[in-house]
């Protein structure tokens, strides 16, 4: 070999030296590395539009926030199906308000929609408001986000504003007793499951032998080549695909498990001879009273979003239909609610993350019978955070609720709706 051909295999020997440097040096910055705490919240990844033209959550309120093992924590609140529903959506009519919580680490023990009991789903419409009330209790000891949530069948889940909630460990150990129809009380917590554990183990063992038959001792893996080429009913035994010996153990195996599906079936009938079918419930709540009409609104322009502050402008011309003045107090969108305000009207809004401030021009009172155009300005991180404004969708639409309320405590929330225009623009190369 010569001269340049050693020297060729000298830079090939450094180059690959260099790369194998290069990835340990890349593995241990990644193994080093300390990760960071995921703050984000998953809501965020619904679209714009599926949040601020469909529901609006408001005057929620969750608490305690911190809680013991077996200790009770209170959902309470509102949600309007909004009457800008999306005609891209399927019609609202079947809806399940349920804790959207990380896993089984709360137990349901009550659920009220307006005023009734709600252990399933119910029908709704748009327009309509429906008060909730959940109470659950901490099972597992951790610190989880909670929040209310309405699941609109064909649409999904649709999310309401959420807090932080710590369950503090116990000295006693977490149940949920349940009288049934016969009287006796059992514990959720562990009932049956020593029974399920097994029956579903003996079920995964024989599905393993199964496998393990085919895929180990037997050539139908490792000779692919050859047995992608045979007929679909040719055993091959002249090979060694599938012998006599092979048909009687998987008749054994198919006796086992119709002997473990029959005995199954004569050890529930004799342990549980009385039995309910699993139950389905929907019903309809009435209606919450909205009030009296006191206000109209309707969008004189197109909504204006500066992302690079943050700042959501939007005007309207608020008409008081009422006999004695009223006053712009709040403005609701999706799990957001913005206060025209005080701190005292904040902390009563719902969950402090979800509140935020109301500037509206001018502020001030309505007269009996008047139409005033109003500017509101709301500088939040929220609209970026939960992906509330839409700015680069077909339809840069948004919809929300103005609450509007007159000396005498009536208030009214009108459903309002505008376009609205970016005052940014920025590349897009993806979409």
């Amino acid at each position: 070999m010569g001269i340049s051909g050693l020297q060729m295999m000298e830079k090939e020997r450094r180059w690959t030296h260099t790369r194998w440097l290069a990835g340990v040096l890349v593995l241990a910055v990644v193994v080093m590395a300390r990760p960071q705490a995921a703050n984000a919240h998953g809501e965020a990844a619904d679209q714009p539009f599926l949040k601020n033209l469909t529901t609006a959550f408001y005057d929620v309120q969750i608490s305690p926030t911190m809680i013991e093992v077996g200790q009770p924590v209170t959902i309470t609140g509102t949600v309007r199906i909004l009457s800008t529903w999306p005609y891209t959506l399927s019609a609202p009519e079947t809806a399940y308000i349920t804790p959207v919580v990380p896993g089984p680490v709360f137990a349901l023990t009550d659920r009220t929609v307006n005023g009734e009991i709600a252990p399933g789903s119910i029908f709704v419409e748009r327009g309509q408001s429906y008060q909730f009330k959940m109470v659950m209790v901490g099972r597992i000891p951790g610190r989880y986000h909670v929040h209310p949530g309405i699941a609109v069948q064909g649409t999904g889940t649709l999310v309401g504003p959420g807090e932080w909630i710590t369950i503090e460990p116990s000295a006693v150990a977490f149940s949920y007793p349940v009288t049934l129809l016969s009287g006796k009380t059992i514990n959720l917590e562990d009932y049956g499951t020593s029974f399920v554990w097994w029956w579903s183990f003996a079920g995964f063992v024989l599905g393993v032998i199964w496998m393990v038959y085919w895929t180990v001792p037997k050539p139908t893996v490792t000779r692919l080549a050859v047995t992608s080429q045979l007929p679909v009913n040719d055993d091959a035994p002249d090979i060694g695909l599938i012998t006599r010996t092979d048909h009687f153990w998987m008749n054994v195996l198919a006796g086992l498990a119709i002997i473990m599906l029959v005995g199954g079936w004569i050890y529930i009938g004799a342990r549980y001879p009385v039995r309910l079918p699993q139950q389905t419930i929907r019903t309809s709540t009435e209606f919450v009273d909205s009030g009296p009409h006191i206000a109209e609104a309707r969008a004189t322009g197109a909504a204006s979003y500066d992302a690079g502050n943050a700042t959501l402008t939007m005007k309207f011309a608020v008409k008081n239909v009422s006999s004695s003045p009223i006053t712009v107090k709040q403005f609701i969108m999706a799990m957001t609610t913005f206060v025209n305000g005080g701190a005292e009207e904040r902390r009563n809004a719902g969950p402090p993350h979800y509140v935020g401030e109301l500037s509206v021009e001018p502020n001030t009172a309505i007269a009996a019978g008047d139409t005033q155009n109003v500017v509101l300005k709301i500088k939040s991180g929220l609209f970026a955070e939960e992906r509330l404004i839409p700015e680069h969708d077909p339809q840069q639409v948004i919809a929300g609720l103005l609450r509007v309320a007159n000396a005498q405590g009536q208030q009214e929330l009108v459903t309002v709706k505008s376009t609205v225009m970016p005052t940014e623009f920025r590349a897009q190369y993806l979409p």
